[in-house]
């Protein structure tokens, strides 16, 4: 196992109402940094963190799970959380030992309550919080509306740096208002391509324009 200086290790909290899809995502952090050959479901109950019995049979998280991998140098501590009321207990012995909140938002659905709860106490502790707004493969999911909504709820300094080229159905590209680049994602995840910003195209407001 490698040693890591503690300035390159990062601790990560997942947070986020049930079923926003806090597990998927660290599942997919561990595939694509290679900790894992295989990503699990938790239709399937074969994930890393979902690991106990009554999770599987339950669908959801109960417990506070911790994962790592390592990325560019960095080793970092996945913490997934769960979302139900019940076991808020949990995220807020996650969110103590955070370096960084990544709080998830469904597309769909946009601002849970859940998410609002959850966020009481990211802001009590004031922790430095990314929120990614998921399911956007979703033929109902709505980024606009789920932005706005976040903006509403936790303030202007929600500023979007990224945003999906081709949502519902297909999705497979994003923005990079950062470095202002498309990003086009395999099916199968793993390294995305590069293409030219379409600053021309005539694909609509969700398509080519920065939402804000």
């Amino acid at each position: 196992m490698s040693a890591f200086d503690t300035k390159q290790i990062r601790n990560v909290v997942l947070v986020g109402h049930s079923g926003s899809g806090k597990t998927t995502l660290a599942e997919t952090m561990l595939y694509e940094a290679e900790a894992i050959s295989r990503r699990g479901t938790v239709e399937e109950g074969n994930t890393q963190s979902d690991y106990s019995q009554i999770e599987q049979e339950r669908g959801h998280s109960l417990f506070a799970s911790v994962l790592h991998c390592n990325w560019k140098d960095t080793k970092i501590n996945i913490l997934d959380t769960p979302g139900l009321d019940d076991f808020v207990g949990e995220v807020i012995t996650a969110l103590k030992v955070a370096d960084t909140a990544v709080v998830m938002l469904n597309a769909r659905s946009g601002v849970e309550v859940g998410t609002e709860l959850i966020w009481e106490y990211v802001d009590e502790y004031d922790t430095p919080a990314i929120f990614v707004i998921n399911q956007l493969d979703h033929e109902k999911s709505d980024f606009e509306m789920t932005l706005e909504q976040a903006k509403n709820r936790f303030g202007n300094r929600v500023l979007p740096v990224q945003f999906p080229v081709n949502q519902g159905p297909g999705f497979n590209a994003i923005i990079d208002a950062l470095r202002m680049v498309m990003y086009v994602f395999p099916p199968g995840g793993g390294k995305p391509d590069k293409k030219t910003y379409p600053l021309n195209t005539k694909q609509g407001p969700t398509k080519c324009t920065m939402p804000w």
